[in-house]
């Protein structure tokens, strides 16, 4: 890692130097040993204003590679600096998916005219892209897929791929159709190697491919995929006609791309914090969740002036009221990340709700119970008050169940209502564990406040 660190450290002072020297033979030397996630890296880590002369210092499939390879933002503001044209010449080196992605941040207005300067070749296979939710199987897949018809020889593929194979990135398998392109089965290209080269496809392809449909979340695709092992999966139409495939790059970056966005999910922003830069967007984007904490605060510190008889008959109840939310959001966020993380990686079906409760309520229970004894023992220790100990307790065995249901339900009940589960987490698992925390915990102890002979 310290390596690849200070190789990068190399590269990008190197580019700096040779940006500021304005020598454009030194500056194509200093990019002839880059790839395209090197140069990426170097364009990201570098001021806008040389974002564009870099660019377009380097060649064009070193320049296509970066730009596919940056992140939204920055791949935004730099295809919104460059003309129909430039932004043509760069996509026609790339894969289909990747020339829609970047098509997708060309700002609306210019889109026609870049599409009219593309193949058509490439324009037929983005226009069909674009007609798909960018967050599904269709809005991932490429099109560039090796096609074979039954009937065909081992020979007759192995002749087929000698052909295409420079037009097809990343080939595992060899999909056989039918004459209106209905997905047959699969190839892997490794059995072309051993099979007899006069044997038909359809003795020896798997007649009974995995294959995920047009219209499938990318989420779910990510699922089929690590449950599966894959490299690619065929995708199909609803009629079941061969539309594209998925290879495991395209789910390596779905991969990341969810976990930015329930990463700032969870922390109340959103996922183009990573890229934006305008303080007053940063700003806007944060607010509606500040506000939330806030009026969960303040509404806290009402119901808490609703018990200040309790509160000042026993003052050391509000020395425990910190202890008392912070140990519920805790356990709610651990609770409700965990549920959240099963539910990305299909660890966990509707269908399994009931159970996985039940699980999560056992667990509640050996925590709640360790802690409040340990809060009881304590308490004794330094109030010399058994009572007061075992009353603090019990809240707090209380508020752990609550917090530990609250923490696994709210995320399975989001996703029945098909809302992304991250948002369970953050604010609201937070504000909610505080608020209903104090009323548990100050309503169980003015309950009990004659018992512990304190009461007014």
């Amino acid at each position: 890692m310290e390596e690849r660190e200070e190789r990068f450290e190399h590269m990008l002072e190197l580019v700096r130097s040779t940006l500021e020297s304005g020598d454009p033979a030194r500056l194509r030397g200093a990019l002839s040993e880059m790839r395209g996630a090197d140069a990426a890296d170097v364009l990201a880590a570098l001021p806008e204003e040389q974002h564009l002369p870099l660019l377009r210092a380097m060649d064009r499939e070193l320049a296509s590679d970066a730009l596919a390879m940056l992140d939204e933002g920055i791949a935004r503001q730099i295809l919104s600096r460059l003309g129909a044209d430039e932004i043509a010449d760069l996509l026609d080196p790339l894969p289909s998916d990747d020339q829609t992605d970047l098509i997708n941040l060309i700002p609306p207005e210019h889109v026609p005219a870049v599409l009219r300067r593309i193949s058509r070749e490439d324009y037929e296979d983005v226009a069909e892209l674009l007609k798909f939710d960018e967050e599904t199987a269709g809005g991932i897949m490429a099109r560039e897929i090796l096609t074979v018809r039954r009937g065909l020889t081992i020979q007759d593929v192995i002749d087929t791929i000698r052909k295409e194979f420079k037009d097809v990135d990343h080939i595992q398998s060899v999909y056989v159709i039918d004459a209106n392109e209905t997905l047959l089965g699969t190839i892997p290209l490794v059995h072309l190697l051993v099979e007899d080269p006069g044997r038909r496809v359809e003795e020896v392809m798997d007649a009974d491919p995995l294959t995920v449909k047009v219209d499938t979340d990318q989420e779910e695709v990510a699922a089929v995929f690590s449950r599966y092992d894959l490299y690619s999966l065929p995708v199909v139409d609803e009629s079941g006609r061969l539309a594209g495939r998925i290879t495991v790059d395209d789910i390596i970056d779905v991969i990341e791309e969810e976990a930015n966005e329930d990463i700032t999910m969870m922390a109340g922003t959103g996922d183009e914090e990573f890229w934006e830069r305008s303080p007053l967007r940063l700003s806007r984007a944060r607010l509606p969740w500040l506000l939330t904490g806030l009026f969960g605060g303040i509404t806290s510190a009402l119901v808490m002036n609703h018990f200040k008889a309790s509160i000042e008959s026993v003052l050391a109840l509000a020395f425990f009221v910190p202890v008392i939310t912070a140990m519920g959001g805790n356990v709610g966020i651990q609770s409700s990340a965990i549920v959240v993380r099963e539910l990305a990686t299909g660890g966990i079906s509707i269908v399994q709700t009931g159970s996985k409760l039940l699980r999560e309520l056992k667990v509640a229970l050996i925590n709640g119970a360790v802690i409040a004894s340990v809060l009881l023992g304590i308490v004794w220790l330094w109030r010399g008050d058994p009572k007061l100990g075992l009353l603090l307790g019990t809240c707090m065995f209380a508020i752990i169940l609550w917090a530990t249901v609250l923490g696994a339900l709210i995320p399975m009940l989001l996703k029945r209502v098909n809302i992304d589960p991250a948002l369970a987490t953050g604010p609201f698992i937070t504000t909610f564990n505080d608020i209903l925390g104090i009323v548990f915990y100050l309503g169980i102890a003015t309950l009990f406040l004659d018992w512990i002979g304190r009461g007014p």
